[in-house]
């Protein structure tokens, strides 16, 4: 179970089912902070977000490709 980022959302592309975050390091990808697109592992998921809201969520790399497999407001 991935450990849980806080980052901004910054864009919502749901025609690919993608989301831009502007999030701090992730220690568990051994990444530095930073903004970045990230596929949606549910296109549900991005009717629950809109550009500019804080929000807490877990990335794990899907098919090679690094997606969001859970989010949540951030409190």
């Amino acid at each position: 179970n991935a450990k849980l980022a806080e980052g901004t959302v910054k864009k919502i592309d749901k025609s690919a089912g993608k989301l831009t975050i502007a999030h701090g390091p992730q220690e568990s990808l051994g990444m530095p902070a930073m903004t970045m697109v990230f596929r949606a592992a549910e296109p549900g998921m991005l009717d629950q977000v809109k550009a500019g809201d804080k929000i807490r969520f877990a990335v794990e790399k899907v098919g090679g490709a690094l997606t969001v497999t859970s989010l949540e407001p951030a409190q």
